[in-house]
C-alpha cells in the first residue's frame, strides 16, 4: 500500500511538471506528449533521455554557429566556457537525481539534462544573435 501511494504522489508530481517544462524551458512537444503517456519512471526516463538526445543535437548546431559567428580571441573562450558548462550541467543534475531520493529524483535528474540544455541552446543562440548585430 505504501508503494502505491509513493507511486500515485510521484505520478501527481510529474503529471503538472511536463508542461509547465515544456513551456518555461522550450522542451519539444514531443517530450510533453511522451511525458503525458509515461506510466512507469522507465517511461519517464526515456522520455527525458530521448528530449535530452533532442537538445543535444540543438545544443551542437546553436554552439557551432556561434564559433562561425566569432573571432578570436572569443573562440577560446567560449570553448572554454562550453566546456566548463558541460562540466556544471553533468554536476548540477548529477545532484538532483540524489541516489538517496528514490525514483522521483532520477526522473528530476534526467528531466535536468533536458531543461539545462534547452536553457544553454537558447543562450548560445542569443549571444549569436547579439554577434551578428556588431
Amino acid at each position: 500500500m505504501r508503494v502505491i501511494a509513493c507511486l500515485a504522489v510521484l505520478g501527481l508530481a510529474v503529471a503538472g511538471a511536463p508542461a509547465h517544462a515544456a513551456q518555461s524551458n522550450r522542451l519539444s512537444a514531443e517530450y510533453e506528449r511522451c511525458m503525458a503517456k509515461a506510466m512507469a519512471t522507465a517511461d519517464m526516463l526515456g522520455c527525458a533521455a530521448a528530449e535530452t538526445r533532442v537538445q543535444d543535437v540543438a545544443l551542437n548546431s546553436a554552439y557551432q554557429a556561434l564559433l562561425r559567428r566569432l573571432e578570436a580571441p572569443r573562440t577560446g573562450q567560449l570553448r572554454v566556457a562550453q566546456r566548463a558548462w558541460l562540466e556544471f550541467r553533468q554536476a548540477n543534475c548529477a545532484y538532483v537525481a540524489n541516489p538517496a531520493g528514490g525514483t522521483a529524483a532520477r526522473v528530476a535528474g534526467a528531466t535536468c539534462m533536458a531543461e539545462m540544455t534547452a536553457a544553454r541552446v537558447r543562450e548560445l543562440r542569443d549571444f549569436a544573435t547579439e554577434a551578428a548585430a556588431r
